[in-house]
């Protein structure tokens, strides 16, 4: 296969998993990014050229895939190329085993059901908006047959994906703006992609007609029995079954990502059992509740960028620790817009807080200011600062003192937890 793909914002998640595969099945691969990050050595490492510092198009490909936080206009180089938008190359090109969407737990989901089907003598390969620890160092691990996909939820495209098995995780309409601010058209979107699945596992209480539900009266239950801070012990059961599973993570909410994928499991052909046993051993993905340092003090990262991903972070985490400093970077201009009252009370759950810039990704920016979350959580009673992101680990190392500090946000945060890990190991 000599066809050649250039691929413009190479270095983000999505975009460099989907260039790993297609160097994976033999395409001729190279990108571009504006940013050096943290993906650029590992595409580098499986012999893709990158160019960083803009927009462009190397060479001479046969087409190029463009992330959708890069608009078509920006790019530089040839005009008599055709040019793709991420969700319209990988429809086309993949047909998932297992296609895993949703507002909140698409990436634990996903790897959860990659790490059943492995641990029961299958081995497809899995495209996840996070990196696994312990499984692999990038987004794309390369398998023997068939595919575990992340579907993007904030894409329209993915009406177009046709999946064996279709999960859906839950949904709120966290990204009206690419719906044409209309819940309607978001819902149309998922239940598009559900109906091209051959068999759906749906929350219960969502109004399609799914192969399996899971959740309080689904098909699939759960029953919580006891958590600490680093274990999820609860139960499950199907059809009359029963089954405990021991989950080795953070985060009470992650009973009902793994009761997803187990239903999913279920429909691969896999025993309750042995579902439940294979997330015994289950590895976790890197910025979820992922513990950088632990000790006196404890420096926690995650990716929690809604008002409900903070607030399953800060439950998951309060009940363990006297002192909890929440440090958070909001994730776009419209979501901040549009839920800056619930970030402020979530926010408020913590002991002290402090509110960075936004991270904007793709959008422009609009009239809203993290100042204005601050000043609200001042009102109920807790001491909240602004910072900017860059200088927040500086500003902590000098007030230091025992408890644990929560890092979240998508976006440049999970470095000043990092910087900052590294201040709390010498304290």
């Amino acid at each position: 296969m000599n066809l050649k793909i250039h691929f413009v914002g190479i270095g983000g998640m999505g975009l460099s998993a989907l260039a790993l595969w297609a160097r994976s099945q033999g395409y001729r691969v190279t990108g571009s990014d504006l940013n050096n990050g943290p993906m650029i050595e590992i595409l580098k490492g499986a012999g893709i050229e990158v160019t960083l510092g803009k927009n462009e198009i190397i060479g001479h490909p046969d087409f190029v895939v463009r992330s959708s936080a890069v608009t078509e206009e920006s790019i530089k180089g040839s005009v008599n190329v055709k040019i793709l938008e991420r969700m319209d190359f990988l429809s086309a090109n993949i047909k998932p085993l297992v296609g895993i969407t949703g507002t909140d737990g698409k990436s634990s989901t996903t790897l959860m059901v990659e790490w059943i089907a492995l641990k029961n003598g299958l081995d497809p390969s899995m495209i996840c908006g996070a990196v696994p620890l312990g499984l692999s160092n990038a987004t794309f691990r390369g398998g023997k047959g068939g595919m575990v996909l992340e579907v993007d939820e904030s894409d329209p495209g993915i009406e177009n994906i046709s999946s064996e098995i279709a999960v859906l995780t839950n949904l709120r309409y966290d990204h009206l703006d690419r719906y044409k601010n209309d819940p309607k058209e978001q819902l149309r979107v998922v239940n598009n992609f559900l109906k091209r699945a051959k068999r759906t596992v749906i929350p219960y209480d969502f109004d399609f007609g799914g192969t399996i539900k899971f959740g309080e009266y689904g098909d699939v239950t759960y029953n919580h029995i006891s958590s600490d801070f680093k274990m999820q012990n609860f139960e499950i059961r199907y059809n009359g079954i029963r089954a405990e599973v021991h989950l080795p993570i953070a985060g009470i909410h992650q009973m009902a990502n793994a009761t997803a994928a187990i239903s999913a499991g279920i429909l691969l052909g896999f025993s309750l059992d042995r579902c439940a046993a294979a997330l015994s051993s289950y590895p976790g993905l890197k910025r979820r509740l992922e513990v950088l340092h632990s000790g006196d003090i404890t420096v926690i990262d995650d990716y929690a960028h809604t008002p409900d991903e903070a607030r399953a972070a800060l439950d998951s985490v309060r009940p363990y620790f006297k002192n909890v400093v929440a440090i958070f970077e909001p994730h776009r201009y419209t979501r901040l817009l549009q839920f800056h009252d619930e970030f402020s009370s979530v926010l408020s759950m913590a002991d002290e807080i402090y509110v960075t810039q936004i991270f904007g990704a793709f959008e422009v920016e609009k009239k809203i200011d993290p100042i204005d979350v601050v000043q609200k959580i001042r009102l109920s009673g807790k001491n909240a600062y602004f910072a900017k992101v860059e200088e927040v680990s500086e500003i902590l190392s000098k007030k230091m003192k025992p408890g644990l500090y929560l890092f979240m946000g998508a976006g440049n945060i999970t470095h000043a937890a990092q910087k900052f890990a590294e201040v709390a190991a010498k304290w």
